[in-house]
């Protein structure tokens, strides 16, 4: 599979890389075995990265899926993979940023994941806590484990790239980590993961079916995204099928092969199914009939590279 350097980590890491959620049992029960047989499939591919978080659990804040790659990792030389994590989101609406939390948030994921030592731990969805203990609590503990050898590299999560952006360039942070901000509808996250790299600062791009809206069967009632956005996308189903193909094909191509120069090191996708996982890898290095790129930006119109964090364009129909 083809690599890229994660911003001046020193890190290679694959374009692909395999997101944890779908292993905590988040969106329907997995089994050890299903989780077992998806990390094989996933390193056997070269997808040797896997992204997890204390959020990604059911019930919410049993972490189980660190538990569950821990032990599907079990046994593989540590040096085969690269594990990424987060900390500071756990239960359901809350945040917490807090010295006394992070400190042992992470010797709780170590302890889950089996190992002694963390590649990159993020602050997960950072927007949505209190800024001013990311930075001066957080960060410190972070720094702190960093020099102790107990994790690698340091960055932050979440939608909003702006707030992204300046927290980890302010901070000299080693990565960021966005989603829905790289697709077939919002391409934001290119201008900002280029002067990201500028920076020596690698970033993770997630999401690329948008959560669900860039699919034949549509977005889940509690997306976020404008409605007029999610009111187009049928149209964009249809013309991916009279072109012979999908949305979710032409939106997995056009995510996991952004430019060279993009800035993105990789493309994090969730998953739990071996078949589905080998269909992803599968779009690596196809290139999108750009005639089709063309008729699906016509169909989004002014709503193109409009997030739900933006007010409606001037002059779209609402």
């Amino acid at each position: 599979m083809q690599t890229r350097q994660l911003g001046n980590t020193g890190l290679t890491v694959p374009v692909l890389s395999l997101g944890g959620a779908p292993l905590g049992s988040l969106y329907g029960e997995i089994t050890q075995e299903q989780a077992n047989e998806t990390i094989r499939v996933a390193l056997e591919n070269g997808m040797n990265m896997i992204d997890s978080s204390p959020w990604y659990s059911e019930p919410h804040g049993q972490r189980r899926s660190e538990t569950t790659i821990g032990r599907a990792l079990k046994g593989i030389d540590r040096s085969e993979y690269i594990l990424t994590t987060k900390c500071g989101r756990y239960m359901p609406g809350e945040w917490d940023f807090s010295t006394e939390r992070i400190k042992r948030s992470i010797p709780e994921s170590m302890e889950k994941l089996g190992v002694d030592h963390i590649d990159v731990v993020q602050c997960h969805d950072i927007e949505e806590g209190d800024l001013d203990q990311v930075i001066n609590e957080a960060l410190p503990v972070l720094r702190d484990y960093k020099e102790q050898g107990m994790i690698g590299f340091i960055g932050v999560t979440g939608y909003k790239l702006d707030v992204l952006e300046k927290v980890a360039v302010e901070q000299n942070l080693d990565t960021m980590m966005s989603y829905c901000n790289y697709n077939l509808q919002d391409r934001r996250l290119l201008d900002t993961s280029r002067r990201l790299k500028e920076h020596g600062i690698g970033v993770f791009n997630c999401s690329p079916l948008h959560m669900g809206a860039l699919t034949t069967k549509g977005a889940p009632d509690w997306h976020p995204a404008h409605p007029e956005v999610l009111a187009l996308v049928p149209q964009v189903v249809e013309a991916c099928k009279e072109a012979g193909t999908t949305i979710e094909q032409v939106a997995l191509e056009f995510s996991l092969n952004s430019p060279a120069d993009s800035g993105i090191s990789t493309t994090v996708v969730g998953g739990a199914n071996p078949k589905h996982l080998l269909g992803d890898i599968a779009a690596l290095g196809k290139t999108p009939d750009p005639a089709l790129i063309k008729r699906i930006e016509d169909i989004f119109g002014p709503w193109l590279n409009v997030g739900w964090d933006m007010p409606a364009p001037a002059g779209a129909k609402e």
